[in-house]
C-alpha cells in the first residue's frame, strides 16, 4: 500500500468556520452535486452481542475490556450527547475530563433532521465513496456538500434520499430503496461537534482519520493515529466510529489498544529500571492486565483462523521481529473481536478465512466481490502486524520516527502484501481418484441399482473436500453445491442432455442434488416421458 501525503500537524475537526458562516470556502476537490444522499442506518445494522448494553441512537455501542477505548457507528444528534455522557461517567474517577473522537470515514457526513446520511455516487449506490484526498479538503468537500443540500432544500423543501433495505456483507446483495424526505435541519459534522463543546464538553478534541470502507488504514492514518494519542495519558477516553461501527471502527480500536498498553508497560519499565518495582511484579502487573488466557473456541487451532496464511509467513520469517508482533496483536485483536473473546463486532484476522468460506459457496458472479472482500482483510491484517512490530520498538521511546518512515526502511513489505495477498486456494481441489469411482459407478449399467452408494459416495467426496470448514449453514451450503455439481459432471452424456433440458424447462427451481437425483433416476432410462 502506497504511503499517504499526512499533514505536519493532524488537524482537529470543527474548530474552524463553525462561527463565522460568511467564510468564502476554497473549490471543493470533487464535485458532489448530482451525488444523493444515503442514510448510514438500516434494516438489522445493530451486530453487537445481544446481552451488550445499548444506548439509542449509537449502533454496535461496546467498550473494549480493560481499555478507554470505546467504537460506535455512525450516532443522531442526540447519541452523540449520549455517547459522550456514557463515556464520561464512567472515567469521572480517574480524572480525565479530555474525551478524543475519532471520526475513520473518508467519506463526508451531513445530518438531515438529526440523522446521519453520506453522499453516495449514483451509479454505485452500494458503496461508500472511495476517495483520496487530504483532511483538510475532505473537511472542506464536506462543508460543501452540506450547502449543497441546504441549497436543494430550500429549493424543493424536500430532498430525495436513499437508504439500504437491510445489512448485507457483500454490496451485490444490498437493495437501495428511495425516499423522499421534508427537512427540518441540515448541518454539517463540524457544526455538529462545534455544537457538543459548546454544550457540556468543551475538552473534546475530534479528529478524522480518512480510511476505505473495508479497507487497511494508510500507513499516514497510523501516523495520525499515534499523533493524537501519543502525547495524551493512558487513562485519556478514546471513541471511534464509522458507518457501522465495524471494521474501520475496529481498526482504530485496535490500534488504540496497543499504543495505550505500550504506554502503561514503557512507565511500569521505567519504575522496574529505577528499583522502584520489582521485575516480578511488573512481569505479574503486566500478564495480569495485558496478556490473561481469553476464552477457548471450537476452531482456535485452525491454521488460517490462527491467521497463518502464506504471505503472513513469509513476513514472518523474513522479518523475525514481526513473530512477537504478530502475537501482541492477535491478542488485542480478539479483545477487540465479538464474544467471547470479546465485545466487539469483527475479528480483523479471523474474517479473512470466514469470508473465504462464503467466497467457496457463491455464485461466481458473487465471488467477485467476497474475493475483493478478502485481499482488502488480507492487506488490513498484514499492515496490523508491521504496525505492532513497529509500535513494539519505536513506542517505548516516544514513536520518534514515523510509521511510514519504518516502512519507507522495509520498503519490500509493500510489495510483499501486494503480491501475496492472493495466494489462496481460491478453487478447491478434488480427489481424482474419488471422481473416476464416482464415474464408474454413474456408467455401470445396474447405476439405479447402486444410486443409494452413488448418493453416499458423492456426499463423502464432498465432505472431504471440506473437511476444513467449521460445521455449519456454510459448510452444510457447499457441501450441497460440491454435491449438485459433482452429479452434473459425472453424467453420461445422453443422460445430461434430457437432465439439463427439463432443468432449463423450470428455470425457477432451485435443483439442487437430491432433486437432481430424482432428475437422473426419472430420465436416465431413456424414455421420453
Amino acid at each position: 500500500m502506497a504511503a499517504e501525503e499526512a499533514p505536519a500537524e493532524i488537524p482537529a475537526e470543527g474548530e474552524e468556520g463553525a462561527e463565522n458562516t460568511e467564510v468564502v470556502l476554497p473549490p471543493p476537490c470533487m464535485d458532489l452535486t448530482d451525488f444523493p444522499p444515503k442514510i448510514d442506518f438500516f434494516d438489522n445494522m445493530v451486530a453487537i452481542d445481544d446481552k451488550a448494553e445499548k444506548i439509542d441512537g449509537a449502533n454496535n455501542f461496546r467498550q473494549v475490556s480493560g481499555f478507554p477505548v470505546f467504537g460506535t457507528g455512525q450516532t443522531t444528534e442526540e447519541g452523540f450527547l449520549k455517547v459522550l455522557d456514557k463515556v464520561k461517567a464512567l472515567h469521572a474517577e480517574e480524572g480525565s475530563e479530555k474525551l478524543l473522537w475519532l471520526n475513520m470515514r473518508r467519506e463526508p457526513v451531513v445530518y438531515l433532521n438529526g440523522k446521519p446520511f453520506a453522499p453516495r455516487n449514483p451509479e454505485d449506490l452500494h458503496r461508500n465513496l472511495d476517495i483520496s484526498f487530504s483532511t483538510e479538503e475532505l473537511d472542506n468537500l464536506e462543508t460543501h456538500y452540506t450547502n449543497i443540500l441546504k441549497t436543494q432544500a430550500e429549493k424543493e423543501k424536500s430532498i430525495k434520499t436513499f437508504r439500504d433495505q437491510a445489512f448485507a456483507e457483500n454490496p451485490m446483495d444490498r437493495e437501495a430503496v428511495e425516499d423522499v424526505i421534508k427537512v427540518e435541519s441540515i448541518k454539517g459534522l463540524g457544526e455538529i461537534y462545534a455544537n457538543l463543546k459548546e454544550n457540556g464538553f468543551p475538552n473534546l478534541t475530534t479528529f478524522r482519520i480518512p480510511i476505505t470502507e473495508e479497507r487497511s488504514a494508510g500507513e499516514a492514518c497510523f501516523d495520525m493515529m499515534i499523533e493524537a494519542l501519543k502525547n495524551e495519558p493512558a487513562s485519556t477516553p478514546c471513541i471511534f466510529s464509522d458507518q457501522m461501527g465495524r471494521g474501520r471502527t475496529t481498526s482504530g480500536m485496535v490500534t488504540a489498544c496497543l499504543i495505550k498498553e505500550i504506554q502503561i508497560t514503557s512507565e511500569l519499565r521505567k519504575m522496574e529500571d529505577i528499583d522502584l518495582v520489582s521485575k516480578s511484579t511488573v512481569d505479574d502487573l503486566i500478564h495480569q492486565k495485558f496478556e490473561g488466557v481469553l476464552p477457548k473456541c471450537q476452531d482456535d487451532d485452525d491454521p488460517f483462523i490462527k491467521g497463518e496464511f502464506d504471505v503472513i509467513k513469509e513476513l514472518l520469517e523474513k522479518v523475525p521481529a514481526t513473530v512477537e508482533g504478530k502475537r501482541k496483536i492477535d491478542h488485542i485483536i480478539d479483545m477487540c473481536g465479538p464474544v467471547p473473546k470479546g465485545t466487539g463486532l469483527q475479528n480483523l484476522r479471523e474474517c479473512i478465512i470466514e469470508t473465504k468460506w462464503k467466497y467457496d459457496v457463491a455464485t461466481e458472479d458473487k465471488q467477485v466481490a467476497w474475493k475483493a472482500l478478502i485481499l482488502n482483510f488480507m492487506e488490513r491484517y498484514f499492515y496490523l502486524i508491521c504496525f505492532a512490530t513497529y509500535a513494539l520498538e519505536h513506542g517505548p521511546g516516544g514513536y520518534q520516527k514515523a510509521f511510514t518512515s519504518w516502512m519507507d526502511d522495509h520498503k519490500e513489505l509493500r510489495t510483499m502484501i501486494e503480491e501475496g495477498k492472493d495466494k489462496l486456494e481460491w478453487y478447491r481441489t478434488v480427489d481424482a481418484a474419488k471422481l473416476e469411482h464416482l464415474k464408474d459407478l454413474i456408467n455401470a449399467p445396474n447405476y439405479k441399482e447402486n444410486l443409494g452408494v452413488l448418493i453416499r459416495t458423492i456426499y463423502d467426496f464432498a465432505f472431504v473436500t471440506y473437511a476444513d470448514l467449521p460445521r455449519g449453514a456454510i459448510k452444510n451450503n457447499s457441501m450441497r453445491r460440491l454435491a449438485a455439481t459433482t452429479l452434473m459432471e459425472i453424467l453420461p452424456p445422453d443422460i445430461a442432455e434430457r437432465v439439463n433440458k427439463k432443468m432449463e424447462e423450470d428455470p425457477s427451481n432451485s435443483h439442487d442434488f437430491l432433486s437432481l437425483v430424482g432428475l437422473v433416476s426419472y430420465y436416465g432410462s431413456g424414455e421420453e416421458h
